[in-house]
Formats: C-alpha cells, sequence, structure tokens
C-alpha cells in the first residue's frame, strides 16, 4: 500500500543524515539511525527518530530499522525522563499526508510531556497553528538558543 506522501523536491531528512544540511540538531547516531531534536518546540525535548537510509513510511523499513529505531527511542526516552522528569512520554509516528505527515521520511516522534500543556493528549492541532500563526520555537528552520541548549541537555543524558 502507498500513501499519498508530502510534495517535497528534496529529503529533508536525507540531507541530515547524508551531511548536506546544518547538523545543529543531532543528539546521538548509530549506523542505522539518527536523533534529532524537532526544530518544532511545541514541548522542550521533543525529538524524532529516523532511519539514515530513505524509508517514507513504517512500510518501508527493513527489519534491522525497526529494531534500531525502536531502541534508539528507548535510549531517548530515558535521557529525557533523566533530564526533564516529565508526566509522560508521547511516542508517535505519521504516515501518509492523510496523518500528518509532513516530510517523507519515515520519522518517529519522542516528546516528554510535562504539566501546563497545550497539547492536550496529542500533537497541537495543526488548523489552531495555522491560524494563530508559528512562534519562533515552533518553526523548524529558526535555530534559537534554547533549541540548541535543548540539544546539548539531551546529549548530556544520553
Amino acid at each position: 500500500m502507498h500513501f499519498p506522501m508530502p510534495d517535497a523536491e528534496r529529503c529533508f531528512f536525507c540531507e541530515i543524515a547524508n551531511g548536506n544540511a546544518n547538523q545543529w540538531q543531532i543528539i546521538s547516531e548509530d549506523e542505522l539511525t539518527m536523533t534529532l531534536l524537532n526544530g518544532r518546540q511545541f514541548e522542550t525535548g521533543q525529538c524524532i527518530v529516523i532511519p539514515r537510509r530513505h524509508a517514507p513510511t513504517i512500510l518501508d523499513l527493513e527489519t534491522a530499522e525497526e529494531t534500531a529505531v525502536m531502541a534508539a527511542a528507548k535510549r531517548l526516552t530515558r535521557a529525557l525522563v533523566d533530564a526533564y522528569s516529565p508526566d509522560g512520554i508521547l511516542v508517535y509516528q505519521n504516515n501518509g499526508v492523510g496523518s500528518g505527515q509532513e516530510v517523507p521520511h519515515f520519522h518517529l516522534h519522542v516528546v516528554p510531556r510535562q504539566p501546563g500543556s497545550d497539547w492536550g493528549l496529542g500533537p497541537p492541532h495543526l488548523e489552531r497553528l495555522e491560524r494563530e500563526g508559528r512562534l519562533r520555537h515552533h518553526d523548524h528552520l529558526v535555530v534559537t538558543d534554547e533549541k540548541q541548549q535543548t540539544v546539548a541537555t539531551i546529549r548530556d543524558h544520553l
């Protein structure tokens, strides 16, 4: 089965994995995966785990990549719990535009949840964000001191 995928001239995550994009958000990496700070910080410490190889959806992952992604997510979860003492960890993943996938490369979200969050029980509603406009910390293209400090904090706890 193939899902309708987001339009993209190039894959942003492949650019990072291949060293062709700014590397500031890399928290950790291994042979098969990379853990990145999500440039959209709706929650401090919000990260993603990607396979190095281009795989658009969960259906495109090889068995070794599935195992490696979950192992990286578990290591990251331990670091986030140690670094931020959250109330919980939200792990989610989108496949295809119908689910809200914005980058055509598999990525698993790992998000520490804190009291007072405006997310409710899931990710922010995209319609609300579009209506209200994006704040600097929500814009994945904007590198802030706070985002860079978040990368350093999580790295320190891995």
